[in-house]
Formats: structure tokens, C-alpha cells, sequence
């Protein structure tokens, strides 16, 4: 069965055809609970937001729900640099 997740990269401001880093495992992936819908083990997001030192990503799951996540942007983007 698919599987979608959300992926997280870091490019260079000035020139983003150069990636900085990657993380290997996804962000964000389907928990059991997110598994079930009319699109089955799917999570998708149309963006973040930062808010103080958090990352917050609004994200819907299998078509049928919406929540959101947050992550410590600083501790976020230390695993991001230091990927490669």
C-alpha cells in the first residue's frame, strides 16, 4: 500500500538550487489512527508557519481530517545542518 509523508529539506537563501541538508526518516508520516479514510495512510500539509521558536505544520490526514504538529525550529534546523 502507499505510503505519503512529509519530507523535510533546508536550501541556501540566496541560491536554493543548493540544499543544505535533508533528513533521511520523514517529518511527519501516518500514525494508526491517520491511517484510515477515503485516501487511506496518507498526511499532506500546504505549508508552516513559525511562531516564537516553533514550527507549527497544519496537515490533513487520508482525506478526511485536519491537525496540526509543532517542532522546535532551532533543534529543527541544527538535525538539517548537520545531515549531511
Amino acid at each position: 500500500m502507499r505510503e505519503y509523508v512529509l519530507g523535510t529539506s533546508l536550501f541556501e537563501l540566496q541560491n536554493p538550487e543548493k540544499e543544505i541538508g535533508r533528513l533521511k526518516p520523514p517529518l511527519i508520516m501516518p500514525n494508526y489512527d491517520e491511517r484510515e479514510g477515503y485516501v487511506p495512510n496518507v498526511v499532506y500539509s500546504f505549508g508552516s508557519m513559525v511562531q516564537n521558536e516553533d514550527l507549527i505544520i497544519p496537515y490533513a490526514m487520508s482525506d478526511y481530517a485536519s491537525t496540526y504538529a509543532t517542532a522546535n525550529l532551532r533543534e529543527l534546523l541544527n538535525e538539517l545542518k548537520n545531515s549531511k
